[in-house]
């Protein structure tokens, strides 16, 4: 398609540009001690850019193939993707517990679930990179390995903003709270990428359709983020949560504190000896009383 590479080549000079703004407000809005994993991701996600900007104009000032220039771009992308992926599962993890916040008990519980699934998750990614399909020769094994990571962080940030859209208002938050916008952005990233990654399974170029949705996903994102960063947050939000008295989550937060505790043991004593020595000395009173 010829109109595709000169729409990518604009969005990606356009990304770098528009993910340092969002950066930048991020760290004006002091939201980076709120949110420090989301503000190490952003800046994360600015020096590769930095980085892969220079890889695709390398040729201009050294001597380099086109072919060299696409693996080492690949390579060099799906590297950084990879490390990228444990700065998402941190900031998921520290959305998830922004809105959590109000009950404690049902966060650590559900904390317990989202580091269980990942580790599956991981697991089967293992297991399907080892499989015999990928083994041909033609194939760069590092777009595989990130690819199969793609898809499990995808699935993790599609999970995490079809619970935000659900349990938003129950537990205290609206839609136009930063930790529904920081949720939205990595969803809308992730249903992207996970409707790109099998456009990549069959195409490596660096200018593909699999590509260019996951350029305008980003850009989208970006835009969501600063968008949400700019306008202050209300009293209600930026504040601490609470739930009114009458909500059933705080009866299921309750129990999923004391799940996994042990109950309180009380030690019991043997019965005093003074308490026996009344009760002897009163029974003589009674009988000599009794007595002429």
């Amino acid at each position: 398609m010829t109109w595709m590479s000169p729409l990518l080549h604009l969005m990606t000079n356009i990304e770098p540009l528009l993910n340092l703004v969002a950066f930048l407000v991020v760290l004006r809005a002091h939201s980076w001690k709120r949110y420090p994993a989301v503000t190490v991701y952003l800046g994360f996600r600015c020096l590769i850019d930095l980085g892969l900007t220079f890889v695709l104009y390398e040729n201009r000032i050294f001597s380099v193939s086109p072919h060299t220039q696409t693996i080492t771009y690949i390579y060099g992308y799906w590297g950084c993707y990879i490390i990228g992926a444990l700065a998402i599962f941190f900031a998921l993890q520290e959305v998830f517990k922004a809105v959590m916040e109000p009950v404690p008990g049902l966060e650590r519980l559900g904390i317990i679930a989202f580091r269980w699934v990942s580790v599956a998750s991981a697991i089967i990614l293992l297991a399907m990179t080892s499989m015999p399909a990928h083994r041909d020769p033609k194939i760069i094994y590092a777009s595989i390995v990130g690819l199969q990571i793609m898809r499990c962080i995808s699935v993790l940030e599609i999970c995490l903003i079809a619970f935000l859209a659900i349990s938003v208002h129950s537990l205290g938050r609206s839609f136009r709270g930063r930790v529904f916008g920081i949720g939205l952005g990595f969803g809308i990233q992730a249903a992207a990428e996970l409707i790109s990654s099998a456009f990549l399974m069959r195409s490596h170029s660096i200018w593909s359709i699999g590509n260019l949705f996951i350029e305008v996903a980003s850009l989208s994102a970006l835009l969501i983020w600063t968008g949400y960063f700019l306008v202050p947050e209300t009293a209600a939000e930026a504040g601490p949560i609470t739930l009114p008295v009458t909500s059933p989550l705080l009866r299921w937060n309750e129990i999923a504190l004391a799940l996994g505790q042990r109950p309180p043991q009380v030690a019991l004593g043997a019965a005093s000896s003074a308490f026996f020595l009344q009760d002897v000395e009163q029974v003589v009173d009674k009988f000599l009383t009794k007595t002429p």
